[in-house]
């Protein structure tokens, strides 16, 4: 089944449109085969909310959302599932199945991922969120403590920063953690800002 996905580009457009009243034209992209699909939205902004019609073809969905800093957010999520069906979150009331995203979560696994790393030497994808993993990469040097980091985000041009640290395990740790968020704001700062 082919999956369409909100890109960053999209994501911050509905953030400035879910402001507005008027009608605007999106396309939705596949990952693998980039295959293209075509939506309208319409927005009716009020006071208190703002009604969003999304157009597909001859369908017509419809949400009205409270007026909120990630009322964009929300609306992403909705216009996913309609493009795509209904997730298996069926029974779930709507406002627990358009739960907020979470771009840039650095979680505690990841977190013990990284540590580990700084110990060890090694490499990991970290799944941040966002279209495309953060590629992180630690070989700890032989003469003194210390570790030299290479870490990516994006395939065609890609986004990358290389250092060399040293110190303890803590202290490298969190040079690196600093690093991770950094990279992540960078990479794709619309996603992250929201």
């Amino acid at each position: 089944m082919i999956k369409f996905k909100i890109d960053n580009r999209t994501l911050t457009l509905l953030s400035a449109q879910v402001n507005l009243s008027g009608t605007f034209n999106h396309t939705l992209r596949s990952t693998p085969r980039r295959d293209v699909l075509a939506f309208r939205l319409k927005v009716e902004r009020n006071k208190a909310d703002s009604t969003f019609t999304i157009e597909l073809g001859s369908e017509r969905h419809t949400l009205t959302l409270p007026n909120t800093k990630k009322t964009h957010l929300k609306l992403a999520d909705f216009i996913e599932e309609v493009v795509n069906g209904p997730s298996d979150l069926a029974g779930e009331s709507q406002s627990q199945r358009h739960a907020e995203r979470e771009y840039g979560a650095f979680s505690t696994e990841h977190r013990e991922q990284v540590f580990r790393l700084v110990c060890t030497g090694g490499f990991i994808d970290l799944d941040m969120g966002f279209e495309l993993p953060i590629r992180l990469a630690v070989h700890r040097t032989r003469t003194r403590s210390g570790i030299t980091v290479v870490m990516s985000i994006g395939v065609k041009s890609p986004r990358t920063k290389c250092f060399t640290v040293y110190g303890t395990d803590a202290e490298m740790y969190e040079q690196v953690c600093e690093s991770i968020s950094h990279l992540a704001a960078l990479a794709t700062p619309a996603a992250h800002a929201a």
